[in-house]
């Protein structure tokens, strides 16, 4: 059975799967990297948000790659935060 978020979920276009790879790759190398990362997806959706929005319109200023703010993103959504988690081997 597949859980409700699940379903609702939209898939990423390969070049932002790839994007959130490498990010992910990045924080399995970097422990600082990878407890920022994790301090933000620990964060309530509410928190988490407005966070993200601001470091995605930081990204543009910085003409970082469409792909990358697009896998940056999916840290808004309880989902991809859970997800995020999950990758870098914190349960719950």
């Amino acid at each position: 059975m597949t859980p409700p978020s699940a379903s609702r979920a939209t898939p990423l276009p390969d070049d932002a799967v790839e994007a959130l790879a490498v990010l992910l790759t990045a924080a399995h190398d970097d422990d600082a990297l990878r407890a920022r990362l994790l301090a933000v997806v620990r964060l309530p959706r509410v928190h988490r948000e407005p966070l993200i929005r601001t470091a995605l319109d930081e990204m543009v200023l910085r003409g970082e790659p469409e792909p990358l703010r697009r896998a940056f993103a999916v840290l808004i959504d309880d989902d991809g935060a859970q997800r995020v988690r999950l990758a870098l081997g914190e349960g719950g």
